[in-house]
């Protein structure tokens, strides 16, 4: 069974970074975003690229990519996800 590697790109302030999460299931990005942030509502900033819920920082999906089980455990091995 493959699962979802989600590639995401956060802007706190003026500070911006690039998080990772696995799934299980494909989602829309909007799905993702309010998955991995816990958002109760969606707040659009553009295309695809979301408020928090207090509206001070963005979230948007960079990537996604299939990886394998193996895959999986490597990157969970190695603390990247």
């Amino acid at each position: 069974m493959s699962k979802i590697l989600v590639t995401f790109n956060c802007q706190i302030g003026d500070y911006e970074s690039n998080s990772y999460y696995i799934f299980d299931k494909k989602k829309s990005d909007w799905g993702y975003c309010k998955h991995f942030w816990g958002l109760t509502k969606k707040n659009k900033l553009s295309d695809d690229v979301f408020w928090d819920d207090q509206m001070m920082n963005a979230i948007s999906v960079s990537s996604c990519k299939n990886i394998t089980e193996q895959e999986e455990k490597n990157l969970r091995e190695l603390g990247i996800v």
